[in-house]
């Protein structure tokens, strides 16, 4: 055989700046191409290396990866993987030599699939001789289940295993063994058969990364979020994801997220779970991602490069008291180098929701008994829609341009009845507008681009009675608030294998909202009218640095430094930030991270106008309300990528939340927003996955955790502290193999809790899905029952003189059918949200 030595020029982009000279970012994708054509196709794009190899000897080692943004050396060792291939960089010489540890003529190749087709990554591969069964090599399938193992010997028995799956044997005397299906293996114990597991979790550039597509084998999903919550560990709660029972950041492909929390989950439930390539658990995100604390990063598959147009058509009916239908639509258009995508939902129907208040009113020296329930009932009209564009210069040279619009128009009447008669009308109109722009240059730099408007007008009447007391409202309000962001970072690789970021944001906004209250005169309420125009300025500056330290060891640190202006406050805060993972070997993960951040109030809780909303309740603003910080200290120890156990601190001085106060002088409840001195948290956290047979699988989370809450919130003083727990986690069952029928079952229970001068009393929520796709994934049919218990959030404060009650049904119990039909191989394109977390009422 010929042995060609190849000697590659690779060309660098230098950066000339004072820091000194940095290698260019490597980013490509590679679906079963030869590690030698890879070698090749860099020289085109680097010029700072000189790679050393033989072509003939690399040729049979075919490569299925996705490099981002990585180093040279870096890149090509990922490329290598777990092939007997070694890599030696002679930085001070700028050479690169790739060679075959195992020299030979022969390799022995084929490709390793499981039972349903799909290719089955890191299966172990053992050549043996046939005589005594002496080892006489190995290796391992990459990520398209393809391997390749050096061998000299004319005829071998090669040894296939997989955990969970039958062991194969194969004696083989030409190179070539081509395709190799494995099958599942059953273990029967005392009549309960249990069957093996693949794993779905492994580490990353220093984060905890689920593998989507076999996460999803496991537990079934018919769109993003679904998927999102099924990853052991991840739960939702009250319109919140929790990580270990903490609030995470989602971030779409390393870009933060611009939406509130319930838009998001909204957006990732019109998102296909195909989509999804994987998705890294941080718990402490690095600064470049523009985010600070606990972060889930979900990466979707990149499909630019190919020509396809592709849909999804979807329509539902959801009932509870009364009923809403929804129906919607996605294209994409994909030709070379362009994407174009297109979305579009429409929401139509009736709203409920239900509160009930029992209260001992302090009056004078007297304890007035109170009680009433609010019905909510509304209708409305939801439009939803988004129009994209992406241009790939080339795999790292991007550019992308997209609209989002909503428009929404709601009816709403409050109904209160009991010691206090209430009616209360409202009508309001939501118009969002957001131009968003991205760049990506190939030397490591990304610039965005984002402007976003958002408005909305109401209006409301109230007519309320409480004993010889009235109020006859009219209340006519807007809150008006435009952004800008500009965000810049720029990543550098640094000698030894360090990498350098740094960048900044500047976001600047201008809120300019209302509320005028009217009596029945017509005057106006002096402390139920404000009007606010005021510039808000968040400013801010990181640099990080970042390590990989061989194969076992990750080390991630940051320092942000932020200014905050606005109306009242004109401070600068310093936030630092830490990741260390320790890869203990291939199963167990130990990691240790701090994070620190910066939480800003609603804009529309700072206004200084108090809102009436019952004849009983008053809301009022706090234009006081300063930012909170949290810090927050994980210690996480993952055993055999199944079993994880954490230990954890957050403390939060600053802390503000909502909070009940009942004055002695009158008949009242005063709903506020208030400033704690702090409120901390201490607890531990331990997730499991389980199996059971073929037909069941699932995963179970518990968290013991320890609050406590210090302030002093109008004349009562709170220190308080208490130990709760939590329990949670999925069940999943195959109903119907022959006709891919699931049922899925999401318990959540949590013991009694507190927060602030609130008692919270323990709950049970229960979802359940049913669940229908056709053996050509075509369509699907989704049953779903939510809160089918029709659990409610109860709390009571009884601190000093105060004894208020307040029972909150949210959401109400309600059913769904949904119908989702897929127009050729569907893959919806990903989509950068809109930030309104601090806008609304």
């Amino acid at each position: 055989m010929r042995r060609t030595l190849y000697t590659l020029t690779l060309i660098a982009c230098v950066l000339c700046m004072p820091l000194g000279t940095f290698a260019q970012r490597i980013t490509h994708t590679y679906n079963k191409v030869s590690l030698s054509e890879a070698l090749l196709q860099l020289n085109s794009e680097q010029k700072e290396y000189i790679i050393n190899f033989l072509y003939n000897e690399l040729e049979d080692f075919r490569i299925t990866a996705t490099v981002k943004n990585k180093k040279l050396p870096d890149a090509i060792q990922q490329m290598i993987g777990f092939y007997p291939v070694r890599m030696t960089v002679k930085p001070n010489d700028h050479e690169i030599y790739v060679e075959c540890t195992h020299k030979t003529d022969r390799h022995l190749t084929g490709t390793i699939i499981d039972e349903q087709g799909q290719p089955m990554g890191y299966a172990n591969v053992a050549i043996l001789n046939p005589v005594d069964s002496t080892l006489l090599g190995g290796g391992v399938s990459n990520e398209s289940g393809y391997f390749a193992i050096p061998y000299e010997q004319a005829k071998v028995l090669v040894r296939i295993s997989y955990v969970g799956y039958k062991t194969i044997y194969k004696i083989c005397s030409q190179s070539e063994v081509g395709t190799i299906r494995l099958q599942p293996e059953t273990i029967k114990l005392n009549g309960v058969q249990v069957t093996g597991e693949r794993i779905v979790s492994g580490t990353e550039n220093g984060h905890l990364v689920y593998n989507m597509p076999m996460l999803l084998q496991v537990y079934p999903a018919d769109n993003a979020y679904d998927a999102l919550v099924s990853i052991p560990g991840v739960s939702e709660m009250g319109g919140t994801v929790m990580f270990s029972g903490w609030a995470v950041t989602l971030i779409i492909n390393g870009k933060p997220t611009m939406l509130s929390a319930d838009k998001v989950m909204e957006q990732l439930k019109q998102m296909p779970a195909a989509m999804l390539a994987k998705a890294e658990v941080m718990p402490s995100a690095p600064a470049k991602y523009h985010v600070r604390g606990m972060a889930i990063n979900i990466v979707t598959k990149d499909f630019s490069g190919t020509n396809q147009l592709s849909g999804q058509l979807m329509g539902g009916w959801r009932q509870h008291k009364y009923g809403t239908g929804y129906a919607g639509g996605s294209i994409i258009y994909n030709h070379g180098k362009l994407g174009i995508d297109a979305s579009y939902k429409f929401t139509n129907g009736t709203g409920y929701g239900q509160v009930e208040h029992e209260a001992n009113h302090p009056l004078g020296d007297q304890r007035i008994p109170y009680s009433d329930k609010t019905r909510n009932h509304s209708d409305g009209t939801d439009h939803d829609y988004r129009i994209g564009m992406d241009y790939a210069i080339s795999d790292s040279h991007r550019l992308s341009l997209a609209y989002t619009g909503q428009w929404n128009s709601t009816r709403s009447t409050n109904t209160t009845t009991g010691t206090a008669q209430s009616t209360q009308n409202s009508r309001q109109h939501t118009y969002l507008h957001n131009v968003d722009a991205s760049y990506s240059a190939p030397f490591g730099l990304q610039i965005g681009v984002s402007y976003t408007n958002y408005q909305e007008p109401r209006t409301q009447h109230l007519e309320g009675k409480l004993n010889d007391s009235s109020r006859d409202l009219d209340v006519d309000s807007r809150q008006k608030v435009s952004k800008w962001l500009f965000t810049a970072d720029q990543t550098h690789a640094l000698p030894k294998g360090w990498e350098l970021n740094y960048g900044g944001k500047a976001q600047f906004t201008n809120n300019n909202s209302y509320q005028i209250t009217l009596d029945t005169s017509g005057l106006p309420l002096s402390d139920a009218t404000s009007h606010v125009d005021y510039d808000e300025r968040i400013m801010n500056a990181y640099v990080g640095l970042s390590k990989q330290i061989g194969q076992t060891l990750s080390l991630d640190a940051s320092v942000t430094a932020e200014q905050y202006h606005a109306a009242k406050w004109n401070e600068w805060r310093i936030y630092p930030q830490f990741n260390a993972m320790w890869n203990v070997n291939a199963k167990n993960m130990l990691n240790l991270s701090f994070s620190s951040e910066a939480v800003y109030p609603s804009y529309w809780s700072t206004m200084s106008s108090i809102y009436y909303a019952s004849a009983y309740s008053e809301i009022w603003g706090n234009p006081d309300l300063k930012p909170m910080s949290k810090y927050e200290i994980n210690l996480m120890w993952q055993l055999n990528r199944k079993y994880t156990f954490t230990a954890f601190v957050m403390l939060e001085p600053d802390y503000f939340v909502q909070m009940a106060y009942q004055p002695t002088d009158r008949m009242a409840v005063i709903m506020k927003e208030t400033n704690f001195d702090y409120s901390n948290y201490f607890g531990l956290q331990a997730s499991a996955q389980f199996s059971l047979g073929s037909w069941l699988n699932g995963n179970v989370m518990a968290t013991a955790l320890y609050r406590h809450d210090k302030t002093q919130f109008f004349d009562l003083p709170i220190d308080r502290t208490y130990l709760s727990g939590i329990l949670g986690g999925m069940a999943v069952a195959k109903l119907s193999q022959k006709h891919n029928i699931q049922f899925i079952l999401n318990p959540f229970f949590q013991t009694k809790a507190i927060q602030g001068v609130y008692d919270i009393e323990p709950f049970l929520r229960l979802n359940a899905t049913l669940r229908y796709t056709t053996k050509n994934g075509k369509w699907s049919l989704v049953a779903k029952g939510e809160n089918i218990l029709n659990a409610h959030i109860s709390t009571r404060s009884t601190i000093a003189n105060q004894d208020y009650t307040m029972c909150v049904w949210m959401p109400y119990t309600n059913y769904s059918l949904t119908a989702i039909y897929r127009i050729g191989n569907f893959k919806e394109k990903q989509k950068k949200l809109v930030d309104t977390s601090r806008m609304g009422y």
